[in-house]
């Protein structure tokens, strides 16, 4: 098998150099990278990562662990990540944990064993990534939309409370007093904020809670038409449903169609988040959007700023975002005038 070696013999460049444009190091030019590429790929070279990663103490690589790789806002914001530490020459690694607390605790030490450089988490539990700070306590991680009790890390996520509200607000302002919530699951730092917002604006707003159901479940498109279903047999009078997640607003409205339920005339249906396709829905989705991009290159420039060293001291940062209230074609006044 080629070496290292060999391939700097057959480019007549230096060791040094041939190394840095196999893994990726922005400074090597695109047109040295590509002649060290297509060398080792021609001699067989291949080059052993984790035992590099020993030898340096860095694999320059980025651990991501995501709950779905179906529901649209995480894989956008992969890609965020990945473009923005792409630039600085790191790898990322996607791990998706099915919003399972056993899988993600072993997806997390799993990239420990990797040896990678950095980690961004999306918790699935109130532990989060308490267990693996604790045992490497120098490794930086930083939650991502979502946060755990784990106080030692860095996070970045949405004001899910106030966007909650905002919504609430938009349909009492319509006139409806009958608005049902599809919420998420119970122990999510996302559900806890959205419920507690939904909660806080029917107080403002004088709603009787008798009135706005709340209905807890998985944060999918099944549980959106089960969740729906429900409303519409156990709560006729309901003339809003809100859908706190873009997988369970498809299924709420594959639900309604499927029941011949008008939107807006019959039902005023709201979203959470902003999928691109809520926007050509038939009718279009009212919701709250979150600047995604800017959480995405936060996340980044926390973990980059942690891996230069220079913040290694520094107090864990929490960061939260502010999204808009976006009105479109599916919320209207209450049918028949009724609240």
């Amino acid at each position: 098998m080629a070496t290292l070696k060999d391939v700097a013999r057959e480019t007549g460049l230096g060791i040094g150099t041939v190394s840095r444009a196999l893994s990726g190091h922005p400074r090597v030019s695109p047109a040295t990278r590509t002649l060290v590429q297509e060398t080792a790929d021609r001699l067989g070279y291949q080059s052993n990562a984790l035992a590099r990663a020993l030898r340096q103490n860095r694999s320059n690589a980025i651990g991501l662990v995501i709950p779905d790789l179906e529901n649209e806002f995480y894989t956008s914001g992969a890609a965020i990540l990945q473009n923005l530490l792409a630039a600085e020459g790191y790898r990322l690694i996607v791990c998706c944990s099915g919003n399972d607390p056993v899988v993600d605790g072993e997806l997390l030490n799993s990239l420990v064993e990797r040896r990678v450089d950095g980690i961004a988490h999306v918790p699935c539990s109130r532990e989060g990534s308490a267990a693996i700070r604790k045992s490497n306590p120098g490794l930086p991680v930083v939650e991502y939309a979502r946060r755990s009790a784990a106080e030692e890390v860095d996070s970045v996520t949405g004001d899910e409370e106030r966007g909650m509200a905002a919504l609430v607000g938009h349909l009492a302002e319509l006139g409806h007093t009958r608005i049902a919530l599809i919420s998420g699951p119970p122990g999510l730092s996302t559900t806890a904020s959205r419920v507690a917002g939904f909660e806080a604006a029917c107080r403002q707003f004088r709603l009787r809670r008798r009135d706005c159901p709340e209905l807890s479940g998985p944060y999918d498109v099944a549980w959106g038409k089960t969740a729906t279903a429900r409303v519409l047999e156990a709560h006729p009078d309901v003339t809003a449903i809100i859908a706190s997640s873009a997988r369970s607003a498809l299924g709420m409205l594959k639900e309604l169609h499927g029941a011949g339920i008008r939107v807006p005339e019959e039902m005023s249906v709201v979203g959470f988040l902003n999928p691109e396709w809520f926007d050509v829905s038939q009718p279009a989705l009212t919701t709250y959007d979150l600047p995604l991009k800017e959480m995405g290159d936060m996340a980044a420039r926390l973990l980059l700023q942690r891996l230069g060293g220079g913040a290694d001291d520094r107090a864990p940062r929490t960061v939260r975002f502010d999204g808009r209230l976006v009105v479109r074609e599916s919320t209207g006044a209450p049918r028949s005038g009724r609240g």
